[in-house]
């Protein structure tokens, strides 16, 4: 039987690691992996265009206007900012600015 709560990044368990930080990495992993698929696209298209219309600015600079923006974007979608940052700042940092 496999390991429970593996961190696949690290190769690691979260029950090896221990710690508060072990715990709140895995609660945001749970965390992410339950809003449904088209939340997730959504969070994700939504990043890739922060990063086409921020350009060059930090993410630090960028996050919180970001997340009032999602507040006013996701309409119906119940997912939070704190459930889909990690996703839209992943797009974010994909894309290269001009």
């Amino acid at each position: 039987m496999p390991p429970r709560n593996v961190d696949w990044f690290s190769s690691s368990s979260a029950d090896e690691a221990g710690g508060a930080d072990a715990s709140s990495a895995a609660a945001t992993a749970t965390a992410a992996a339950l809003i449904p698929h088209r939340t997730r696209e959504l969070a994700i298209t939504y990043g890739l265009g922060a990063r086409l219309h921020h350009g060059e600015r930090h993410w630090d600079d960028i996050r919180d206007e970001l997340a009032r923006g999602w507040e006013r974007l996701r309409g119906a979608e119940r997912a939070s900012w704190s459930q889909v940052e990690a996703h839209v700042e992943g797009a974010w940092r994909l894309v290269l600015a001009d």
